[in-house]
């Protein structure tokens, strides 16, 4: 019991001193500020005035370097493309499967989204497609069929299906067995199983990579900018920077490949 306390005392510990210097940073002497629009959705993206999310992180890491400040802002994800390809603001974060355009320049991946179907390791399922949780129950996030494709629609068809519109409750309602399968984002998953104890062990469950991963980019108005921006964040990946973040808001992942974006 001791043991537990003494490991949640100290991930809180951590969790507070990257507060701290997050926080430090916001008050930096940096001349040079940007405004980045952006949606909310722990925890690549949280509405925080210490800390902002995963993705958020590394892109005001990677910009700090170069000498820029950030002020966020938080608007719905369709309006953020909008506001950025208009000029109003500097740049936006996460953006999808977005090519160059016009006052719209997209960077390199900052961070891989990695839609994952889990399960319990005792149950030793092992399902070779999307096509094969039919059989089963299964929980994803609300609108999950539209991200998916075809094969994911018609299993929502005919598995015992549901869908949250709460997805802090899904890796809870797979722990206790009240799902064979959840379905969500590698981080969005751990972030909530481990919100309130970052030591909570993992093991539990059995990873099934039957959905492609999928890269997140900034898109900046300015060219110039997102090439800057490219180079320093291949330096950026190299070093420990990028861990450190992941870290903070998951735990330590020894049991789990959270793959970064290449």
């Amino acid at each position: 019991m001791h043991s537990n306390s003494h490991k949640r005392n100290r991930a809180k510990g951590s969790f507070l001193k990257y507060c701290a210097f997050l926080f430090s940073l916001c008050f930096s002497d940096i001349t040079h500020g940007l405004n980045l629009v952006t949606s909310e959705g722990p925890p690549h993206t949280i509405n925080h005035q210490l800390y902002s999310g995963i993705d958020l992180d590394v892109t005001k890491a990677v910009l700090r370097q170069l000498g820029y400040s950030v002020n966020l802002h938080f608007v719905a994800l369709g309006r953020a493309e909008k506001l950025v390809r208009s000029g109003q603001y500097d740049l936006m974060a996460p953006i999808f499967f977005a090519k160059d355009s016009d006052n719209f320049y997209i960077s390199d991946p900052i961070v891989t989204y990695k839609p994952m179907v889990l399960s319990l390791s005792e149950r030793n399922l092992s399902p070779d497609s999307i096509s094969d949780l039919a059989k089963y129950a299964v929980i994803t996030f609300q609108g999950a069929p539209g991200y998916f494709g075809d094969e994911f629609k018609t299993m929502s068809k005919q598995a015992r299906y549901k869908e949250s519109a709460d997805m802090s409750v899904i890796p809870e309602m797979l722990a206790k067995s009240r799902y064979d399968f959840a379905v969500l984002d590698q981080y969005i998953f751990y972030y909530f199983y481990r919100l309130n104890d970052k030591q909570r062990a993992i093991d539990i469950f059995k990873h099934h990579y039957l959905i492609p991963p999928v890269t997140a980019s900034v898109a900046f108005k300015d060219k110039m900018l997102r090439d800057r921006f490219n180079f320093e964040l291949k330096k950026f990946k190299q070093g420990k920077g990028y861990a450190k973040i992941v870290e903070a808001y998951l735990g330590r992942m020894e049991q789990v490949a959270l793959t970064e974006a290449q």
